[in-house]
């Protein structure tokens, strides 16, 4: 079997985050051309965010401000996970290394050894957590794909890295902008931004990539048209993948829009009951919890029950999301002045072993009297 046809699998699963499958037919294409650092990047990319996700860094955000409770404790990193990493970064390097020896203008060489540096750079900002190392490794990949574009202009896959790096350089924050500057590091949002769509219109490799970075850049600039406009085609292309489709549900929540948000999570919560292909990573209650605090919200109080009860209807459900929906359910029956019910939804929340919504509940059953 040719080659490609694994990379091309590798990458279809990988972006519908089907990661163990993405690193078969990454490692089944390494073996084909074991000293190819691309596929060697491949294979680090693919642990790096199976991370990612593992810890939850890649999920959309399925609560709001007043939902903070939500937030999970997140698992530490797996250290065997990321000692392969550094080993197939480490690898990568050494190949590019010895073919530029060879020749300094080896395009491949120089376009791999770019995106090593550029993962390790990821690496030490999301999981390692040290943003000068971030920096350093994010300059080294701007230096080799500066030699790429020096050498071959027409490579646009190339302005990927230099987009990022002039974005993430030209947006740090003004209170340490200066110490950045002092060491030489400039860059400029605008900048970063068209070498991002330049990557995405007319490069080879990373359009994928490029595309899903600039939802990101466009959500930090608040345009959030621009960010669906972007996902939308994403989740038709990669359709296993529903925090695509949930972020679109982020991007009008971030404008307030909560119709349209909730237009867009129940129907990745429909699909997610239906056993679409993909939607099981999905985390059910927690995704029944923000479709009826929505409803809620909107004063759609039936359609609020409804939801609620998705999130207790199942013995396994989370206990801690149970209270909270029991805490919501009899604001609810509050408001539609039904005070009994009310106060049979905060007993019941009152006897459970979670001390803050125990606490709530308490405070509200001494505010309804006897």
């Amino acid at each position: 079997m040719d080659t490609s046809v694994y990379v091309y699998a590798g990458l279809d699963h990988f972006y519908n985050l089907e990661y163990e499958e993405a690193l078969g037919n990454f490692r089944r294409a390494l073996e084909r051309e074991p000293e190819n650092p691309i596929f060697v990047n491949y294979l680090a990319y693919t642990y790096l965010f199976r991370e990612l996700y593992r810890t939850g860094q890649l999920e959309t955000r399925l609560y709001t401000e007043s939902n903070a409770f939500l937030k999970e404790e997140k698992p530490n990193p797996d250290p065997a996970a990321i000692e392969t990493f550094k080993e197939l970064i480490a690898r990568s390097k050494e190949i590019c290394s010895q073919r530029l020896k060879k020749e300094a203008r080896d395009k491949i060489a120089l376009y791999a050894l770019g995106i090593a540096h550029a993962l390790e750079s990821s690496y030490e900002f999301t999981l390692a957590k040290r943003w000068f190392a971030s920096l350093k490794a994010g300059t080294r990949a701007k230096e080799a794909h500066q030699k790429l574009k020096r050498y071959y202009p027409e490579e646009h896959d190339a302005d990927m890295v230099l987009g990022l790096y002039e974005y993430a350089v030209g947006s740090i924050p003004a209170a340490v902008k200066w110490l950045a500057l002092l060491v030489g590091y400039r860059g400029s949002k605008e900048r970063g931004i068209e070498l991002l769509q330049q990557a995405m219109v007319k490069g080879r490799l990373v359009t994928s990539d490029a595309a899903i970075l600039l939802v990101v850049v466009y959500n930090r600039q608040k345009q959030y048209e621009y960010a669906r406009q972007l996902l939308r085609p994403l989740s038709e292309y990669f359709p296993r993948n529903p925090l695509l489709r949930l972020e679109v549900g982020r991007t009008y929540e971030r404008e307030g829009k909560r119709k349209e948000a909730l237009e867009v999570y129940l129907a990745v919560a429909q699909d997610m009951e239906a056993h679409k292909p993909g939607y099981e990573k999905l985390p059910r209650e927690r995704l029944w919890y923000q479709v009826g605090y929505l409803h809620q919200q909107m004063h759609q109080f039936s359609e609020a029950l409804e939801a609620y009860d998705h999130v207790t209807e199942r013995h396994e459900s989370d206990g801690l999301l149970r209270a909270y929906s029991g805490l919501r359910r009899g604001e609810i029956f509050l408001a539609r002045n039904q005070p009994q019910q009310a106060r049979a939804e905060y007993e019941r929340v009152a006897a459970l072993p979670y001390e803050e919504p125990r606490r709530e509940a308490r405070l509200r059953l001494q505010n309804l009297g006897p």
